[in-house]
């Protein structure tokens, strides 16, 4: 008889994709370690900081799903305000005219954070290895080996799979030998939040502009989540300017519609790529999130394309565990990556084609994002497309997300 190796699934990361996909499989008593690097209570760990996180309907019923979106605090987006700076393109939309309650919700990720890790601290059949680095990935015929190094001393794991969702720069996915295409866009995306003097009344706002998207996402306190995106070569100049001089620059890019801004958060910087593996599955390996595929923000469609990537595989491995099948085989994986693919370039490209349309000046380009973006606001079989897609209700989609209809 076969052995069992120590675990079912290993996940190095153990941030917001690698703690969603082990709050899918606990349920059905997978034998599940997360290597992470960072103590998830830090306040140091990237993935759980004050960002804002716009979560679409298909998001909101994963986590539904899994039993953990009662427990968070949101903020729903009801009517969306996307304008182009200079130019006369706009589109609105609003959550009553779909006759659904919301186009989606902000959380933040130390919100999301809290709840996820919550759920895996009661949960018995996890081990979590943190801090600690993983050192090598070795993939046999039997099993799947991770040498990791906790504190100076190093152990080995075993597994029937391993789950590579340790962030862009995955450190596991180069220990894999798995390369990478990437996209610089030239741009850094500045987070910080801001009060308004007027009330948000759940309105979230794009803005794009010369140097890329302004968004700000609604919060509780009547606050708002900010992403600012600049050019890289000026990021440390704006990243640099006192709370007054920021604001001004901010309140300059958005306008006066909700009055005077005041009482900045703290800025954070991230610069913007699209980075796409070249591999997500090979032979007891998937490779997940942004791990996989990092997106610009525009839209804001990265975490919410993680989180339908994370059903869709949960979808294929929990079948396959109570079955009793080798949840690493790479047939099994393959099924998982051939009913993703579609839906991530599909995204893919939407993010791209956002990012070199508006983030362009020339005359005909501006020409044609404005009248596309009036069309829209004017069309309503265009508006409802658009609002499928951004919410990821369109094509074959997990189990999780079928039930919405729109």
């Amino acid at each position: 008889m076969r052995s069992l190796p120590d675990y079912d699934v290993i996940i190095v990361g153990g941030g917001m994709v690698g703690a969603s996909l082990a709050s899918a499989l606990c349920v059905e008593q997978f034998r599940i370690a997360i290597v992470e690097a960072v103590s998830s209570r830090s306040d140091n760990q990237p993935s759980y900081d004050d960002r804002g996180l716009a979560l679409s309907l298909s998001s909101q019923r994963i986590l539904a799903g899994l039993g953990l979106w009662d427990k968070l605090c949101s903020t729903p987006i009801r009517h969306v305000h996307v304008s182009d700076r200079k130019h006369f393109g706009f589109v609105r939309l609003h959550a009553e005219m779909l006759h659904i309650p919301a186009l989606g919700y902000v959380v933040t990720a130390r919100e999301l954070g809290r709840v996820l890790l919550d759920r895996l601290d009661m949960t018995d059949n996890i081990e979590f290895f943190c801090p600690a680095t993983v050192d090598a990935v070795w993939i046999e015929p039997a099993c799947a080996k991770v040498i990791v190094n906790i504190d100076g001393v190093t152990r080995t794991l075993k597994s029937q799979l391993v789950i590579a969702a340790d962030g862009t720069h995955s450190r596991s996915r180069e220990l894999l030998g798995i390369t990478v295409q990437i996209k610089d866009y030239g741009q850094t995306a500045i987070v910080t939040n801001v009060t308004p003097e007027k009330p948000h009344c759940d309105t979230a706002y794009e803005r794009f502009t010369e140097s890329g998207p302004l968004a700000l996402l609604p919060l509780s306190d009547q606050r708002y989540a900010v992403v600012f995106t600049v050019n890289t070569c000026d990021a440390g100049h704006y990243l640099q300017m006192d709370d007054y001089t920021f604001t001004n620059c901010l309140q300059r890019r958005f306008g006066r519609r909700l009055g005077r801004f005041q009482h900045i958060g703290a800025r954070k910087s991230y610069p913007i790529k699209m980075i796409s593996a070249r591999e997500q599955v090979r032979d007891r390996v998937v490779i997940l999130g942004n791990s996989a595929h990092t997106l610009h923000p525009n839209g804001a469609q990265g975490f919410n394309l993680c989180l339908r990537d994370v059903a869709g595989l949960a979808e294929i491995l929990i079948p396959a565990l109570s079955e009793n099948k080798d949840v690493g085989e790479r047939e099994l994986l393959n099924i998982y990556l051939a009913a993703r693919q579609k839906d991530q370039r599909h995204v893919m490209r939407f993010s791209h084609a956002l990012a070199t349309l508006f983030y362009n000046e020339l005359p005909h380009k501006v020409l044609v994002r404005n009248t596309g973006m009036l069309l829209t606001d004017m069309l309503p079989i265009i508006k409802r497309s658009f609002l499928r897609q951004a919410m990821g209700l369109y094509g074959r989609q997990p189990s999780l997300v079928r039930s919405l209809a729109l």
